[in-house]
């Protein structure tokens, strides 16, 4: 069990951390969000003081930013975002260590290949949505619990150290 907790830190915690600080604190430098309202809140519709990140407005927002809403906002739409990217840059570096030949780049620009990557990329959107699934598959995990919890901490930790740092930015008039 002990094992599994360092684990679920370094894995879980400590990635989720940094991409939700990443994330939050951009919303908060973009505008998207007032550093005053705490990003829980900004999902919540009628709290959502500038409703950049209502789903309505999502092509105002950076692909990133988009993708989050998409999968809903907060901690489960962030470790969507995550999930997908993950998937997607493992198929990525996949596909590069394993084309042989300058033909296989090429076949990448036939129409049954680009129909092919995005039939792809929606079901990675289906994995993603389904990341308490798909992460158990990828780590040794003991206990799922564990892994989630940590996750969700490493995701309050970093949207609250980017709030800190976005309001110390407003009051330093920034």
């Amino acid at each position: 069990m002990f094992i599994d907790i360092i684990k679920s830190i370094f894995f879980a915690g400590l990635p989720v951390f940094l991409f939700s600080f990443l994330m939050v604190y951009y919303a908060y430098f973009k505008g998207y969000v007032s550093p005053e309202l705490s990003i829980k809140m900004a999902f919540k519709e009628k709290n959502n003081i500038n409703k950049k990140l209502s789903k309505a407005n999502k092509k105002e927002l950076l692909f990133l930013h988009s993708k989050w809403v998409t999968f809903g906002g907060g901690f489960y739409g962030l470790l969507a975002l995550l999930t997908f990217i993950y998937i997607e840059l493992e198929q990525s570096i996949q596909f590069v260590l394993n084309a042989t030949d300058l033909q296989a780049y090429l076949d990448l620009f036939s129409f049954g290949a680009i129909v092919s990557m995005l039939v792809e990329s929606l079901l990675n959107m289906i994995k993603a949505a389904l990341w308490f699934a798909y992460w158990p598959d990828v780590f040794d995990m003991v206990n799922g619990f564990v892994w989630v919890i940590t996750a969700y901490l490493g995701y309050r930790m970093g949207a609250k150290l980017a709030q800190h740092y976005a309001l110390i930015k407003v009051s330093l008039g920034e």
